[in-house]
């Protein structure tokens, strides 16, 4: 490997190095009595802002493509484009992470640092080739989550969130590292060229054992995947890690790893040849069942915060049962789906921080305990503020379904996929759970219009804040992103050729 090939990786290099300089900068400024034992998370945060807008353009300036030690890892055009949107995510979310991180008050310069980490394998999980480099990667990211998700280290609840997401992650690890093994003693190897090579022929003629070695392995290590993205049967660990981690820290695990997931998803799919149509049943069970799980527990829920959670793995049904398809259609589908998704999420758990912040302000300013948001905090909120009403209303319509907004569009993408594959029963399905969903956004709608009769009056309303400079940085990314959110709908057809240029050259269509 010469120096050409490593200067494909040079944006990663410069992040591990830059991860190294702003630890040892920042304990070295904190540990300085000069400064009285300073609070640096406003630094931190711009420091870790020009990381990303560094590697940003670090990324736009390589157009080199290679390898990394026999196939470990890989660069090339569409991983490169896949990384750039994973930046531009964590651009577009960080600024909400550090308002609530400010809100929660976790005035530990750490954190940014352990979300650097995180990013970091991230962007090597998307070149990455193998099982092995796989497996290496996502521990790392689930390590930096652990500690993310604990970190909040008074509450009970965030210990118990971190302690279950170490245990349920070490439990799933176990489960990998079988399937690896099984499918390793089948075929004695673990990179992905050399598996497309080799599951191109059915071993059912010769020897049906090792298919069924395989096979095993082969759904060991898609569980696996399915866990990680949270799809049912394996969200069991979501509601109550996502629920019981800061907030901060719940906006981070629900948005920022599900590209680079679903990308080494797409990959693992495409090279297992002929036996991607064993598991194809699989994912549109495990997607239907996720359907309804995350649709019915919406139903009961009273907090805004667990509404959201049991919707985003709705909404992670959608992708497995795209998954299941096995097309370059299905695939560029998903992508579609998914970046629709990840604005959207943006804007609900932006609107959801906003809010927790306009009710500690009140709290603080009548000395009262802040409490958690309920649904019917937003009560009468339309009459009170028509604008965030509105824009309530595009968000949640739009993750509905709802014309003429993308929403309605991805989903569509999709069903036309699933329909192309002669699965008229599951996409009947997916329509009845999609109409059922509906019920709990337009309730979110009708309270937001409306005010209950008999309502106490002694109930303290929601109530909104505007004229406050440091959330100007928050309303500037809402109000982009829900013109972007509009917009795509009547101009879709260069995000479009987006999700399919970078399809065809993931998959090796």
């Amino acid at each position: 490997m010469d120096i050409t090939v490593i200067k494909s990786f040079f944006p990663e290099i410069f992040l591990s190095v830059s991860i190294l300089f702003q630890l040892v900068f920042n304990i070295r400024l904190i540990n300085n009595l000069k400064y009285n034992y300073p609070i640096v998370d406003q630094e931190v945060f711009y420091q870790t802002l020009f990381i990303l807008i560094s590697m940003f353009f670090l990324y736009t300036n390589v157009k080199i493509e290679g390898y990394f030690s026999n196939f470990l890892f890989i660069n090339d055009e569409s991983t490169r484009i896949v990384k750039m949107l994973v930046l531009i995510t964590c651009f577009l979310t960080f600024s909400i992470v550090l308002q609530t991180f400010k809100l929660q008050k976790l005035n530990f310069f750490e954190y940014f640092v352990i979300f650097l980490i995180s990013l970091l394998s991230l962007l090597l999980l998307i070149s990455a080739s193998d099982l092995i480099s796989f497996y290496l990667v996502i521990e790392m990211q689930a390590l930096c989550f652990y500690v993310l998700a604990s970190f909040k280290r008074d509450s009970s609840f965030s210990a118990e969130a971190g302690l279950k997401y170490f245990i349920s992650g070490a439990f799933i690890s176990g489960f990998f590292l079988l399937g690896s093994s099984l499918l390793y003693f089948a075929l004695g190897t673990l990179n992905f060229n050399a598996l497309t090579i080799l599951l191109s022929f059915p071993f059912s003629e010769n020897n049906s054992t090792l298919e069924y070695i395989i096979f095993i392995g082969i759904i060991f290590i898609t569980s696996t995947l399915l866990f990680k993205i949270s799809c049912a049967p394996f969200h069991f660990w979501s509601p109550d890690v996502y629920d019981g981690s800061p907030l901060s820290s719940t906006i981070i695990f629900s948005i920022i790893p599900k590209l680079s997931l679903i990308t080494f998803f797409i990959k693992w799919l495409c090279c297992l040849n002929i036996y991607s149509s064993n598991i194809s049943f699989m994912l549109l069970a495990c997607g239907i069942s996720s359907v309804f799980i995350g649709t019915f527990y919406a139903l009961n829920q009273k907090r805004l915060k667990k509404l959201i959670i049991y919707s985003s793995i709705a909404q992670i049904g959608f992708i497995a049962i795209g998954l299941a398809s096995n097309t370059l259609g299905g695939y560029s589908a998903i992508i579609f789906f998914l970046i629709i998704y990840l604005i959207t999420s943006i804007l609900v758990w932006g609107h959801f921080s906003l809010f927790y912040s306009f009710q500690q302000k009140i709290n603080t300013f009548f000395n009262k305990t802040s409490s958690p948001l309920f649904i019917s905090s937003l009560t009468n909120l339309f009459n009170k503020n028509k604008l965030w009403g509105f824009s309530f209303i595009i968000i949640f319509f739009s993750i509905g379904g709802i014309p003429p907004l993308t929403g309605f569009l991805a989903k569509i993408l999709i069903l036309f996929e699933v329909i192309n594959s002669n699965n008229i029963i599951i996409a009947s399905i997916l329509i009845i759970l999609s109409s059922i969903s509906m019920f709990y956004y337009i309730r979110m709608i009708k309270i937001m219009f409306f005010e209950p009769k008999g309502i106490d009056k002694s109930y303290e309303k929601f109530q909104i804040i505007f004229h406050n400079s440091s959330l100007d940085k928050i309303y500037l990314c809402v109000a982009f992103l829900l013109f972007l959110l509009m917009v795509s709908f009547f101009f879709p057809t260069g995000l479009l050729i987006l999700c399919e240029y970078i399809i065809l050259n993931l998959s090796g269509f």
